[in-house]
């Protein structure tokens, strides 16, 4: 075992899993180094991206991932299959026999680095954090932050603490046998950048070419452009009034491609706009009137704290059914659509009508207004001992 660090050695852990997890770590990073601790350093690591053994398992996730958006079932199945043998055994049986070696090396990583405070946002990532503590290292802090808007079987209840972002995870979270010691409830967290905007629609419409008379509607469907995306781009070209579409494809190159092409042919009234993955894509949210998307934390948060309201035409999984359900039916940011006519519908109401959508603006601003939940997390971590 390596010395004692004169510094607060904190590590924060990245795999993907879907674009949000990355994200939130991002986020949480970005709000420690910003408080300009002499006394703290910051280590961030792409365990799984550097070690090919571990990339196996990150790139098994992405393909879930990928598959639960195009098939929702193959989500439910998983997580249906998490009860198998009692919802604390599953995920270390799982850790045991099929990532066993993967995750030995895994240890072995933590033990070079030798941090202080270990903070995950993925499910993984946390277990092998309490592994590497109740094994090797029995003085680390385990810090865990959910990403999503809910608690699932296979987060673990081993460490320190754990932070939810919502009143429905919490409740979720004393369910799964966490104690009310180990909890702790922040706002959302997401990127400073995003709290720090202050440039108005009419700024990034012109940034970007965008109409400023039109009705601007962004789709987006996470960072993979799959979830029945198309489905709805299509249906919006049915739309009747003029209206801006921005379709924003992540990693999705074969539908960018082809809504390029489809672009030069749709009717006038239509202006299509298709994007690659944008890095600051919510400043293309601050430029839409409405965001469609699927239902993920981080797709509908983002639009939420630029004052766009959202609506959801896909679930790609119980945890996405349940961020769904405080987004529109909690927060009252925005609705759910089962038909793409309904959509339609509603944004021809929205064009002839934009008052409709000030109830979900004022909803949207609340949740703005309480803050970002990467300052709290970034303040405790400064005085966890």
């Amino acid at each position: 075992m390596a010395e004692k660090h004169t510094k607060k050695r904190v590590l924060v852990t990245y795999v993907e899993a879907g674009f949000g997890h990355i994200t939130t770590a991002n986020s949480i990073a970005d709000a420690i180094e910003a408080l300009h601790d002499p006394n703290i350093e910051v280590i961030r690591k792409y365990t799984f991206k550097d070690d090919p053994q571990l990339s196996k398992i990150e790139k098994s996730f992405v393909r879930d991932v990928k598959w639960a958006n195009t098939f929702p079932w193959h989500n439910y199945i998983q997580m249906w299959m998490t009860h198998i043998g009692g919802i604390h055994n599953s995920l270390p049986f799982v850790v045991s026999t099929l990532y066993r070696r993967a995750c030995k090396k895994y240890l072995q990583i933590l033990e070079e680095i030798h941090p202080d405070i270990i903070i995950d946002t993925h499910y993984l990532t946390s277990f092998l954090a309490t592994q590497y503590r109740d094994l090797i290292d029995p003085h680390v802090k385990v810090v865990t932050y959910d990403p999503d808007n809910s608690v699932h079987n296979w987060w673990n209840i081993r460490v320190d603490k754990f932070v939810v972002n919502c009143r429905p995870a919490f409740h979720d979270a004393l369910e799964h046998d966490f104690t009310r010691k180990q909890l702790m409830i922040v706002p959302f967290v997401t990127r400073k950048e995003i709290m720090e905007v202050t440039e108005s629609k009419e700024f990034f419409r012109k940034k970007y070419d965008l109409s400023q008379d039109r009705l601007t509607v962004m789709v987006a469907a996470g960072g993979y452009g799959k979830s029945g995306m198309n489905r709805v781009v299509q249906a919006l070209m049915t739309v009747k009034h003029p209206i801006t579409v921005i379709a924003i494809c992540g990693t999705n190159k074969r539908l960018f491609n082809s809504l390029q092409r489809q672009k030069k042919r749709v009717a006038p009234r239509i202006d299509l706009r298709p994007y690659e993955f944008v890095p600051n894509v919510y400043e293309l949210n601050r430029a839409a009137d409405v965001l469609l998307t699927k239902g993920g934390p981080n797709a509908m948060l983002d639009s939420v704290l630029m004052g766009v309201p959202v609506g959801v035409f896909y679930c790609a999984s119980d945890i996405e059914y349940q961020s769904m359900h405080l987004f529109t039916s909690i927060l009252n940011c925005g609705r759910f659509f089962k038909a793409s006519y309904k959509i339609v519908r509603w944004i021809n109401d929205c064009v002839t009508n934009p008052s409709i959508l000030d109830i979900y603006k004022e909803a949207a601003q609340e949740v703005r207004d309480a803050g970002n939940g990467a300052v709290q997390i970034a303040k405790f971590i400064q005085s966890y001992e």
